[in-house]
């Protein structure tokens, strides 16, 4: 059953064959189509044949390059479950092609108090799960309760504790009814702040913040989002054919949506292919419209009309397991992995994607500076840089200090092409220029190197993250109690630092800005995690799909409002 698709759709091409043939576009952000004013007398008769020949299912197929983790907005933790659980699922608001913040389930922008931590939403009217329950203020309600509730378990919780009793729920030391949201009405919420925030609004749009339907969570229990029947969302799309843990899954068009009228696609099937030219080569053969690209294939496809490359404001490390290996606990040792790889040879010579190397913690493209607009990245400067001869150098020290000549290392890494090649890249430079150092390398499926990761007992881990247009969302990585504190890197100066930019600063833009770029010098010249590259995503789109929207924040295609061009003239 899950091969059906493919063989339907090769099926269609055969029929289309003549049509599609000839077509072709130049793939922007947002594609939209245009139409000639000089339209000859045959192309007139064409239009008119093609307003009366049926059309064709609206189905997009799509490859990605990992498994998907969970369908649990509450318990997502990573991008790639975040852009399948927006195909089915949404929230109060959005991060548009434009990086703005824009409405959807509410319907406009929020009412924000004088003193700036009560946000007063209004919510549309008429909204409904797919089963036909109506969609209220209470379901967002449950599930932000959920989200802080210990027992749940949510790896993001703490990203949200700016929320009024949020921390304090999630350490069980208040009840979850305490939780500063409130349902005014079915259609109305009110939500309170512990700090103001000026990103808030934005923050809004992240998957953990969606609604949940109280009784079909509550019926499934610790099964809900562990597969497709076990999930219910509220977005364009239902969830269907998912078993947890295979390479298929698709999503059909739920007809409760409430803008299903601008919804075009019928259907958008999924399958997980790892190998970048296995991929590829579908994508050739017409058996799916939307493929992923890497390394030495790019260069093949950068003049193709549809390549389509975005850059992230995801940044990927090399995150080091200090709590659980010793030899990690050595600072000279950690300076020295920083400085013997060189950034720039692998973006240029190994990744060759269009990714960019990584100076600092935060990359580029975040926030400027309230006062000269200069970029967050830009005014750092290279605080990380290579050198190989001082690398070396500390590693000698680092070898007395430590009583050894030799450490063993494990590298875990996604088993995805990508990740291969940066941790075969990582090895070689760290077994090349520190002599002593080995490295295993073990690349696992995705969902296992987040498991390693979090469970805190690892040495090595090619991680990432993408955070929001607040540096301090990238710098929280490094605070002493948060989740995804992978280190478990503890130092109360740096704790001190991150909770006054969370509070203190909140009314003073220029302090806050200067206390941002000291905490990232801070966390960097202990040496705690070694930045890597600001990641690109590369595409192949056919060009007869139509109104993919891209992001740099977050997932980098959004494809809810696609359709599929159909009758297109040659």
């Amino acid at each position: 059953m899950k091969t059906n698709w493919k063989l339907g759709l090769l099926l269609l091409i055969l029929v289309l064959g003549a049509v599609l043939s000839g077509c072709g576009s130049n793939k922007t952000a947002e594609s939209s189509n245009t139409k000639s004013n000089n339209s000859t007398a045959s192309e007139t008769n064409a239009s008119k044949e093609a307003e009366t020949t049926p059309q064709e299912p609206q189905i997009l197929n799509w490859i990605i390059v990992s498994e998907l983790p969970t369908a649990d907005s509450v318990k997502s933790y990573d991008t790639l479950s975040s852009s399948q659980i927006e195909i089915f699922a949404e929230g109060l608001y959005k991060i548009d092609g434009n990086n703005k913040t824009v409405p959807v389930l509410a319907t406009g922008d929020p009412v924000i108090s004088e003193d700036g931590l009560t946000y007063s939403i209004k919510l549309r009217d008429g909204l409904k799960w797919p089963n036909g329950d109506p969609l209220t203020a209470k379901d967002f309600v449950f599930a932000w309760q959920r989200l802080f509730n210990p027992a749940t378990a949510a790896q993001n919780a703490s990203t949200h504790f700016n929320i009024k009793n949020a921390q304090a729920i999630n350490e069980g030391k208040k009840a979850a009814e305490e939780l500063g949201i409130e349902a005014i009405s079915d259609t109305e919420l009110r939500i309170t702040l512990e700090y103001p925030d000026t990103y808030f609004t934005a923050s809004l749009s992240s998957v953990n913040l969606y609604p949940q339907n109280e009784a079909f969570v509550t019926e499934k229990g610790e099964a809900y989002g562990t597969n497709s029947e076990n999930t219910l969302g509220n977005g364009p799309f239902i969830l269907k054919d998912w078993d947890g843990t295979g390479l298929n899954w698709s999503f059909i068009k739920n007809e409760q949506y409430w803008d299903k009228d601008n919804i075009k696609l019928d259907k958008i099937n999924i399958q997980v292919v790892k190998e970048i030219g296995t991929g590829i080569n579908l994508y050739e053969s017409g058996a799916v419209d939307v493929a992923s690209l890497s390394g030495e294939y790019i260069s093949q496809y950068t003049n193709n009309p549809e390549y389509l490359s975005v850059l992230t404001l995801t940044a990927s490390n090399l995150e080091l397991g200090i709590s659980s290996n010793k030899a990690l606990q050595n600072e000279n040792f950690r300076k020295a992995i920083s400085l013997v790889i060189n950034r720039d040879e692998l973006v240029n010579n190994v990744l060759i994607d269009g990714s960019k190397p990584l100076t600092g913690i935060v990359p580029k493209g975040i926030a400027v500076n309230p006062d000269t607009g200069t970029d967050f990245s830009d005014e750092a400067g290279a605080i990380v840089v290579t050198d190989v001869e001082e690398g070396k150098r500390l590693w000698e020290l680092a070898k007395k200090e430590l009583g050894t000549d030799k450490v063993k290392l494990e590298l875990i890494t996604s088993d995805t092409d990508t990740a291969k090649k940066t941790s075969q890249y990582l090895q070689s430079q760290l077994e090349t220029n520190l002599s002593g150092v080995t490295i295993e390398l073990s690349n696992v499926p995705t969902k296992v190197r987040f498991e390693k990761m979090m469970s805190y007992k690892f040495d090595l881990a090619l991680g990432g993250w993408t955070g929001d247009f607040d540096p301090v969302s990238y710098l929280n990585l490094f605070f002493s109690t948060y989740e995804h504190n992978h280190a478990r890197y503890k130092d109360e100066t740096y704790d001190s630092l991150i909770t006054k930019i969370k509070t203190e600063d909140a009314t003073d833009p220029q302090t806050r800005w200067k206390d941002l770029q000291e905490a990232q010098k801070f966390i960097l010249s202990k040496a705690v995690v070694t930045p890597l590259y600001q990641g690109a995503s590369n595409y192949l789109v056919k060009s007869k799909v139509k109104g993919i929207v891209t992001h740099n924040l977050g997932t980098p295609l959004e494809i809810t409002r696609a359709y599929i061009e159909q009758n297109s003239a040659k």
